[in-house]
C-alpha cells in the first residue's frame, strides 16, 4: 500500500511549540531579562531649564519741560515767581505728573483742570508749581476769580498763610467767598488779631454778604474773639448778626460757646432763648451741651440740670457727649440720685449704656451716691475695654465704701489688663485695708 503523509498545519512546521515553563523557571527568566534590559537601556536625556527671558529696556528719563518764571509787574496782573528748589520744578506726584503730561501733549489746561488740580494738592510746594503754571497762562488777562479763590484756599489748606495773603492782596476783584476764604484761614492758624482785622475790612467794602461764606466768616472770626477773650468786639459781632439775618445754627452756637468761654452765663441764656423761639431749624446739640458744661463748670448745677431738661423737651436727639456732661453734673449735685436714673434709663433707651464716656459717668454717679452694686453694673457694662479713669474710679468707689477686698481685686485688675492705677487710689486702698 501506498504510504500517505498526515497533513500538518503550517505554524507547526514553522516554528517549533515553546517547552513549557514551571513558575518558578518562568520568574527567574523574567528577572533575567529585565536585568538584562537594565544594562543595555540608553540613559534618558537630562531636563533642560527654560532659558531667562531677557531684561526689559530700561525706562526713559522724564523731560524737563521748562515752567514759566513770569513775576509780577505794574500792570496789577497776578503773576507769582516760583521759588527756588524743591518748587521750582514741576511736583514728581499728583497735579504736577499731569501738568507735564499736558505739556509734553501740548494740551493747554483749561479753568476747571486747575482748580481739580488744586483740590488734590497735599503741600504747598505742590500748590506753587500749579500756580507757576497758572501764572503762565494767564499772565495777560488774569486769573479768573474762581480760580483765584481755588488757590488762596489751597494755600490756607496747606498751612502757607503768606502765600494765600499774598494770592488774596494781587485779586483785582475779591466777592465775600474770598473775604470769608481768608478769614476763615487766619483763624485756624492762630492768627486771631488778623482774622478780626480783616473782618472790619469786610465789613466796609463788602455789600450784602449772605449765605454759607457769610456763616463760615462769622463762625471764625466769633472763634478768635473767644481764643484771645475780646468779648467786647464779640459782642459787636453779636449786634451785626441780629442785624443781618439773626441768631441762627451755627453762628449762635459760637456765640454761645464764646459767652460761656466769657463767663457770661446770662447773655449764653439769652442767646439760647433767643435760637429756641425765634429760629425755624432746632438748636444744634452743641449749644446746649456748651451751656451745660458751663454751668457745670461753674457750679451752678440745678440751671445746668434745667437745660438739660429744655433740651430733652425740645425732641432734640442727646448723644453720649450731652449725657455725659449730664451725668457729671447729676454726680455732684445733691439730691439728684432720682434724675440721674432717669437720665441712665434715656441712655439705656438709645443704646447708650454701653458707651466708654456714658458708662464712666454711670460709674462716678453712683460710687458717689454710695451705690455699689449699680456702680458695678455700669463699670461692667462699658463696652470694649474700660480706660484708667474707669478703673481708678471703681477702686475709689469701693474703698471708700469700706469694702477692701473688693478694692484690691480691681487694683490687681486693673494692673492685669496693662494699667497702672494712680497714686490717689493706692492711697485710698491703702486706707481701707488698716482699717
Amino acid at each position: 500500500m501506498a504510504r500517505f503523509s498526515v497533513a500538518k498545519p503550517f505554524a507547526a512546521t514553522a516554528t517549533a511549540a515553546a517547552p513549557r515553563l514551571s513558575p518558578r523557571r518562568r520568574r527567574r527568566r523574567l528577572l533575567a531579562a529585565n536585568a538584562t534590559t537594565a544594562r543595555g537601556a540608553l540613559p534618558l536625556p537630562a531636563l533642560r531649564k527654560p532659558t531667562k527671558p531677557p531684561p526689559p529696556p530700561p525706562l526713559h528719563p522724564r523731560p524737563s519741560l521748562p515752567v514759566p518764571t513770569t513775576s509780577s509787574d505794574d500792570d496789577g496782573d497776578i503773576r507769582r515767581k516760583p521759588a527756588t528748589g524743591a518748587t521750582a520744578s514741576l511736583c514728581s506726584s499728583g497735579a504736577g505728573d499731569v501738568l507735564r503730561l499736558l505739556d509734553a501733549l501740548r494740551l493747554p489746561p483749561d479753568e476747571d483742570v486747575y482748580v481739580s488740580l488744586l483740590r488734590d494738592c497735599a503741600d504747598a510746594a505742590e500748590v506753587a508749581s500749579v500756580h507757576a503754571h497758572i501764572a503762565g497762562k494767564f499772565a495777560v488777562s488774569g486769573l479768573p476769580l474762581p480760580l483765584a479763590n481755588r488757590l488762596v484756599l489751597a494755600y490756607a489748606a496747606c498751612g502757607d498763610i503768606g502765600a494765600a495773603r499774598q494770592v488774596f492782596d494781587e485779586m483785582p476783584v475779591k466777592n465775600g467767598i474770598t473775604w470769608a476764604t481768608m478769614v476763615s484761614a487766619y483763624s485756624d492758624g492762630c492768627f486771631h488779631h488778623d482774622a478780626l482785622q480783616l473782618f472790619v475790612q469786610m465789613c466796609h467794602q463788602v455789600r450784602g454778604i449772605t449765605g454759607d461764606h457769610y456763616t463760615h466768616a462769622i463762625v471764625a472770626v466769633l472763634r478768635s474773639c473767644a481764643r484771645v477773650n475780646e468779648l467786647q468786639f464779640g459782642e459787636q459781632v453779636h449786634a451785626f448778626v441780629v442785624k443781618k439775618n439773626g441768631v441762627c445754627g451755627d453762628v449762635g452756637s459760637s456765640l454761645l460757646q464764646l459767652y460761656c468761654d466769657s463767663g457770661q452765663l446770662s447773655s449764653a441764656r439769652h442767646v439760647l432763648e433767643m435760637m429756641r423761639f425765634s429760629c425755624q431749624e432746632p438748636v444744634p446739640e452743641a449749644a446746649w451741651t456748651s451751656l451745660i458744661t458751663a454751668y457745670h463748670r461753674d457750679g451752678i448745677l440745678d440751671d445746668a440740670i434745667d437745660v438739660f431738661r429744655g433740651m430733652a423737651s425740645s425732641g432734640i436727639a442727646r448723644s453720649s457727649f450731652s449725657l455725659s456732661s449730664i451725668l457729671a453734673v447729676c454726680a455732684e449735685a445733691k439730691n439728684k440720685g432720682c434724675y440721674g436714673q432717669q437720665v441712665h434709663a434715656d441712655a439705656i433707651k438709645r443704646g447708650l449704656d454701653m458707651n466708654q464716656f456714658v458708662g464712666s459717668g454711670l460709674l462716678h454717679m453712683y460710687a458717689k451716691e454710695g451705690q455699689l452694686a449699680d456702680a458695678a453694673r455700669a463699670f461692667e457694662a462699658i463696652d470694649g475695654k474700660p480706660d484708667a479713669v474707669c478703673w481708678n474710679a471703681m477702686a475709689m468707689a469701693y474703698a471708700r465704701g469700706g469694702m477692701y477686698r473688693e478694692a484690691t481685686r480691681v487694683v490687681y485688675q486693673m494692673k492685669a489688663a496693662g494699667m497702672n492705677p494712680s497714686k490717689l487710689t493706692m492711697n485710698e486702698v491703702k486706707l481701707a485695708c488698716f482699717r
